[in-house]
């Protein structure tokens, strides 16, 4: 029983206690049956049933079992269940004598007269004390039970309060009705605590304030739903993007909101009279580096756009949502889910209410069920495109920065955003190159286009003119000659290209800082190419023969990064040029705080002597990004591979470089947030399965390699050391020893290191013994899922079952599985029987050649394989098939069996030529 059910059951008392108590003190007429009987007078049978409908409440009550509360609520819970009990036993033995008094027929001045006939009078005021102490004792407990769920309610008020500005979530209208009813809860125990005659609680008070408990218990319900489920969504890269975009520059892009129409060219849009007026599309095109992201950011983030959109969405509420790509972000930050997450969270924190109305599916879960259920892209576009159809009186207006950096298919990608813009409440702002695909989706109307280096030369003239004024030298200058020449060059040079200019800038400043003259800081310009990537290979040709070495590994590293790394792991690289087995050696624990920073800022300082600003350390979080996506593109040319692999050591290897930095970054790194693992391989995005999982996306890189093989090892003895001393904190259902080495090993498993995992097996035949599921049926499992969904990426699956199956995982060894009805399945009986008869799907109509013939290959080197290693032929459906020569034939011919009952298809593609295997 909890706080809530124990005042509901205070109620049924109550009721009791105040209709027992009116019974005996009343004077009024009972007979014994109806007849005659005026409004003034009550019945036997009357009073016989109201008492026997506080029986049955009383008793269904009270034998409810106490669910695990505070100890403070305890106490009072199982004082008031205490109550209902002794109230229960008085109302059976006024049921008792009731039940005589009916068969009597008689006719009394009122039920305590009644009484009389058969209870002694001591008896009678021995009840009516009782009932009277009852309602006094329950009334004290209703009131500190109360009091106790205010409190708890008020404590988690603030939590959500807290919440609530964390998530920039606009809750004020659910928060402040809870805060109402917990005023009133509040000013009801004031009430009942200081009459000087005790204020007992009617039936009607307890109904009241059972329902106030009740709708501040489905309040903060739907908040902390509302709150899970904006969490699920953002990521740790979320903001990260948008925060590492410079701001627009004093007085720059002023334009947008200023310039008037004579002015603009018949090529160009004019991107107010679109945020006012326009639908569908706005596309923001422009040379690299010319400014597009710094535009993008500074319209979604003004307060002028506001302004203007709300004449667009008038008399509709508006919502504003921005994501900015970023190809060398993490998977997130150039992916369509990172997307669609990103505009979710930021329509859900502005508009909560539609959480519930849109993820219908999502909202019906436990709140503890949300924190494990991960978004899957199909439900966000469903969910996306609910709000896009649903008439909810409100206007949405996104801002989608860097098309051209989402990692996909960008004709796919283009048309599902033009299915989105094509709802009348829903127009989007997107930036972009100047790519065909985006000229042909969105630029064919030329109101809605413009190009940012067509329109930024007074930009790039105030730019140019604030950067060298700002140094204490440039005044000098201004005295001594025609300092403005320079601007004017610089201004026209540039082209339109702000980063050009920044780079140009830099250079002037850091001759000024060396007193360079007038005529000097010319020649420094006219020595500066025009075109951006010989300027960036004359930066780099200035830094210092001596670091060239280093300059040419670091930038191969960051060139290989998955994602941003932190500033330490380019610390740790640094120690390789010295000894290449430092993460093997370097001590395991926390480095101290002052340390780290130290450490921080001379790596900082570090990288910006040897890439000359190339790539820069970034807040929050200090990880290191190229100056510009235009660099990377520069240093991925063949020249520049050529260029710096020369310079870098001999058999310089950037996987394995990044490898050795992230396992001495994860030795010594304090891990706060803890890991919740929900199923086989399924982790929460923290930090540290963040840089677990990128060096084991590096390891794989470099499978094959012996020294990726010991620094793995050192990982999985590393983390397990890690749990034990709280330097991470891993949380696995079901697992209550070693969980950090079970994360560990199915990251490794999930990824596919099947060099490692042989080696490790060689070694340590026990090494996935630990583990809940049958590995080898959870590879098959794995390619079967894969097989029966879009996902063409079957090598990897194979290769895990070969790697097991040689060495000496037994496809034949019978395994449980509690959710399914099969209780002794084995790998081999699941690969076999999953085909047969029919390929799964729901059609197949669209499913292309190359699909076809994937999955038909995968499943026909799968059982050749199970076969190879002693897989039982006498449960295969092909080995009776004496119309075959060889055992490849029979593989080959039920699996076109199978094939031909694909529901949608008529007929199978003609057979493709395929390599034979022998089987012995």
């Amino acid at each position: 029983m909890d706080p809530l059910t124990a005042v509901g059951l205070a109620g049924s008392v109550v009721q009791f206690i105040s209709f027992a108590i009116q019974l005996i003190s009343k004077t009024k007429e009972v007979h014994a049956s109806a007849k005659g009987q005026t409004e003034h007078v009550a019945t036997i049978e009357s009073i016989y049933g109201q008492l026997m409908d506080f029986s049955v409440k009383l008793e269904m009550s009270s034998k409810r079992e106490l669910v695990e509360t505070s100890s403070e609520a305890v106490k009072h819970v199982i004082a008031i269940n205490d109550l209902s009990r002794s109230c229960e036993a008085d109302c059976r033995r006024l049921l008792d004598i009731v039940r005589k008094l009916r068969s009597s027929g008689g006719r009394w001045q009122g039920f305590r007269a009644a009484l009389k006939t058969v209870w002694k009078a001591g008896e009678i005021d021995e009840l009516e004390e009782r009932l009277h102490r009852a309602q006094t004792t329950l009334t004290l407990h209703l009131c500190s039970l109360t009091s106790y769920w205010h409190n708890m309610f008020d404590r988690q008020l603030r939590e959500l309060k807290g919440e609530t500005r964390l998530l920039d979530a606009r809750q004020s209208l659910k928060l402040d009705r809870i805060a109402d009813t917990l005023k009133t809860l509040e000013t009801r125990i004031t009430a009942a605590r200081s009459s000087p005659h005790l204020n007992y609680f009617s039936p009607d008070d307890v109904d009241s304030l059972e329902r106030q408990m009740s709708n501040l218990s489905m309040l903060r319900t739907t908040v902390t739903k509302d709150h899970r489920i904006l969490k699920s969504l953002s990521f740790d890269s979320r903001p990260v993007r948008h925060s590492s975009i410079p701001t627009a520059y004093s007085r720059t892009l002023e334009w947008a909101f200023t310039q008037p129409e004579k002015e603009r060219t018949s090529q160009q849009g004019d991107i107010l009279t679109w945020l006012r007026e326009g639908n569908g599309f706005f596309w923001v095109s422009g040379k690299p580096g010319s400014g597009k992201s710094t535009f993008m950011k500074y319209l979604a983030d003004h307060s002028r756009t506001m302004e203007a959109l709300k004449v667009w969405s008038s008399p509709r509420r508006l919502v504003v949502a921005s994501h900015y790509f970023w190809s060398v972000g993490t998977s997130m930050q150039k992916s369509k889910q990172g997307l669609l997450q990103t505009l979710l969270y930021d329509i859900f924190r502005q508009l909560p209410d539609l959480i519930e109305l849109t993820c219908r599916e999502r909202w019906l879960k436990t709140v503890e069920e949300l924190d494990y259920d991960p978004w899957l892209v199909p439900e966000l576009q469903q969910v996306l495109q609910r709000i896009s159809t649903q008439d909810v009186e409100v206007k949405f207006c996104f801002f989608i920065d860097g098309l051209d950096e989402f990692e996909g298919d960008h004709v796919d990608f283009c048309r599902s955003l033009l299915d989105l813009a094509s709802s009348p409440h829903v127009k989007i702002c997107v930036s972009s190159r100047a790519w065909n695909i985006f000229e042909d989706s969105f630029g064919q109307e030329s109101g809605s286009k413009l190009y940012m280096h067509e329109l930024t030369h007074d930009d790039i003239h105030r730019y140019t003119e604030s950067r060298l004024q700002e140094h204490p030298r440039w005044k000098e200058l201004e005295r001594d000659g025609d300092s403005a020449w320079l601007v004017d060059q610089i201004t026209e040079r540039a082209a339109g290209v702000f980063l050009w200019v920044f780079l140009v800038t830099n250079q002037l400043r850091n001759g000024l800082t060396e007193y360079d003259t007038l005529k000097e800081l010319r020649k420094r310009l006219e020595s500066i190419p025009d075109d951006l990537e010989a300027f960036f290979k004359q930066i780099l040709e200035s830094v210092e023969p001596f670091y060239h070495e280093k300059m040419a590994s670091t930038l191969l590293v960051a060139l290989e990064a998955r994602a941003p790394a932190p500033v330490q792991v380019y610390g740790f690289h640094d120690l390789e040029h010295d000894d290449q087995n430092y993460a093997l050696a370097v001590s395991l624990g926390p480095l101290p705080k002052d340390e780290v920073v130290k450490k921080r800022e001379q790596t900082t300082r570090r990288l910006n002597a040897r890439c000359r600003g190339l790539v820069e350390v970034r807040k929050p979080g200090y990880r290191v990004e190229f100056l510009h996506r235009s660099v990377m593109d520069f240093l991925r040319t063949r020249e520049m591979t050529e260029f710096l692999l020369n310079k870098a050591p001999s058999s310089f290897d950037a996987n394995l470089s990044l490898l050795r930095a992230y396992t001495a970054y994860i030795k010594t790194t304090k891990f706060t947030k803890p890991v919740d693992r929900t199923s086989f391989g399924t982790v929460s995005l923290t930090p540290l399965t963040a840089a677990l999982q990128q060096s084991l996306a590096y390891a794989k890189e470099v499978d094959n390699n012996p020294k990726a093989h010991e620094l793995i090892d050192e990982m999985d003895d590393c983390l397990t050391e890690m749990q034990e001393k709280g330097q991470v904190k891993i949380n696995i259902l079901d697992f209550t020893s070693a969980p950090a080495g079970i994360l560990f090993r199915e990251l490794v498993f999930n990824v596919g290191l099947t060099g490692y995992i042989s080696y490790v097996l060689s070694n340590r035949p026990d090494y996935f013994s630990g583990f809940a599921i049958n590995i080898l049926g959870y590879a098959v499992a794995t390619l079967l899922d894969r097989c029966g969904s879009t996902s063409l990426l079957f090598e990897d699956n194979i290769e895990l079952i070969k790697c097991l199956l040689e060495n000496g995982y037994d496809p034949n060894a019978p395994y449980r599985s509690p959710s399914l009805s099969d209780p002794d399945r084995t790998p081999w009986k699941d690969l076999v029987a999953w085909p047969m008869p029919k390929f799964p799907g729901t059609s197949c109509r669209d499913v292309s050649r190359e699909e076809w013939d994937a999955r038909r290959g995968a499943l026909e080197e799968t059982i050749l394989l199970m076969l190879k290693h002693g897989a039982d032929r006498r449960i295969w459906p092909g080995h009776d098939r004496p119309d075959a020569e060889t055992l490849e034939a029979r593989v080959s011919m039920i699996i076109d069996t199978a094939m031909r009952n694909v529901p949608g298809r008529d007929d199978k593609p003609p057979p493709k030529k395929r390599r034979s295997r022998a089987v012995n």
